[in-house]
């Protein structure tokens, strides 16, 4: 569906600030349009999980040239951030909702000499902006400014990153204690991506620490438990390919790097995020005219389906709330959004058209999901083995040359979540996430 109601030129952020958030039920989107004499940031909200939303609003003044926003959420407080001029000099603001959206605050100056566009992240009362600033040396770095009540005061930048040439487009992501930081930098004379992280609420950082070590671009952080995920594109083969690098025990170390792409159209902006062993990933395709991509891993990104289509346009973004999916991106102009509502417990193909649809690589079916008494498993037009695991990777059941589908009672099974592990005769795994109801 159309959100962009009117809209004019409308865009997204690239994949280091997140347009979408998911907060409960309530959806937060955002976005720079150009449907007045200048442009400005609109936002919606829906607050049945997609389901109905509620008018567009411009929450900045409609004849500026802001672009470029991000947006976090805590409790019924969102924060937006985003890039605007003064005398033809860019700038970063700041603004929050303290209403869940209804209303909005005043805009805060974070920055009256921006680079490139800022970054926003949220946990309980403490903020966490991004700024990307150009020095006195000429190179341009990574800043971070931090409030600890909720926006209403700031205290003092902080420079993050301390190299020669571009130090750019940071990406920052926390949870308790814990701020993560990757970026883009080119300070070997090829471009990389960095990270850092701090244990202290941002007040001590650790070294600068690259990830990559040949030409990588595009970076965020996905934080879930003590796993850090961090996809990024890298050209190292010769077109963009989608990479991404996980680290188990919250940020101190990483697994080396994982290649999930391979199309010679090139692939770049990923977005990822995860729940438990489950990860959606979305990105942006280089293909005539540009498309959107989704990949889904079952069990923790060791393997992935295939990627399914979303739709035409540029960089998209991916929330989940409970089960459901959602995903928005730009095209020609217009915000659009889709929602799966099962994406999240089993049916990762209905991210394109709530349905599932073997053709695209998703033939996987467990319906219903979840369930109470009995759910169904079916892999159309396949033979295939099956096993069933809990939690903490017991085998709880086991099945040989089914034909096409069974149905299995789980009466006898204990509330929680299960992982269905499915290979076909023709030798292709599937894994599906279950939940099972009492």
């Amino acid at each position: 569906m159309k959100l962009s109601q009117h809209s004019m030129n409308a865009t997204l952020n690239e994949n280091a600030g997140s347009c979408l958030v998911v907060s409960g039920d309530t959806i937060h989107v955002v976005w720079s349009d150009h449907r007045t004499n200048g442009y400005a940031i609109y936002y919606e909200r829906s607050a049945d999980n997609g389901l109905t939303w509620n008018t567009a609003m411009a929450i900045t003044d409609t004849t500026g040239k802001a672009s470029m926003p991000a947006i976090a959420v805590s409790g019924s407080s969102v924060h937006v951030v985003w890039m605007d001029s003064i005398g033809g000099i860019r700038v970063s603001y700041y603004k929050r909702s303290l209403d869940g959206g209804n209303t909005w605050g005043t805009n805060v100056l974070l920055d009256n000499n921006t680079a490139f566009w800022p970054g926003i992240a949220a946990y309980g009362s403490r903020l966490y902006a991004t700024l990307n600033k150009e020095v006195a040396t000429g190179n341009t770095e990574v800043f971070v400014v931090r409030s600890f009540d909720n926006g209403n005061t700031w205290q003092p930048e902080q420079q993050i990153s301390n190299a020669p040439g571009r130090s750019e487009d940071p990406a920052i992501a926390v949870q308790k204690a814990n701020v993560y930081l990757s970026w883009n930098d080119n300070r070997s004379g090829v471009m990389e991506i960095y990270y850092i992280h701090s244990a202290d609420n941002g007040t001590t950082w650790g070294p600068e620490t690259p990830l990559t070590y040949s030409n990588s671009y595009s970076s965020m952080v996905c934080l879930n438990g003590t796993n850090v995920d961090i996809p990024y594109g890298n050209s190292g083969a010769g077109n963009f390919d989608i990479f991404f690098r996980e680290s188990t025990d919250g940020g101190m170390t990483f697994d080396s790097s994982k290649q999930l792409t391979y199309d010679l159209l090139g692939e770049a902006y990923p977005y990822l995020v995860r729940d438990s062993l489950e990860m959606h990933m979305v990105y942006m395709q280089f293909s005539t005219p540009l498309g959107g991509y989704y990949l889904h891993s079952a069990d923790g990104g060791n393997t992935w389906d295939s990627a399914l289509f979303i739709g035409n346009g540029n960089q998209p973004f991916i929330a989940y709330s409970g089960c459901v999916l959602h995903v928005i991106w730009p095209d020609s102009g217009a915000i659009y959004y889709k929602r799966n509502p099962t994406g999240n417990c089993g049916n990762p193909a209905g991210v394109a058209n709530n349905i599932n649809n073997g053709s695209q690589g998703f033939s996987l079916i467990v319906y219903p999901n979840p369930a109470v008494s009995s759910f169904t498993v079916s892999l159309k037009n396949q033979t295939f083995d099956m096993e069933i695991t809990d939690e903490t990777g017991l085998n709880i059941y086991n099945a040989t040359n089914i034909a096409e589908k069974t149905e299995i009672n789980c009466e006898n099974l204990a509330k929680g979540i299960y992982f269905i592990r499915a290979i076909s005769d023709k030798g292709t795994v599937y894994s599906r996430k279950m939940i099972i109801l009492k």
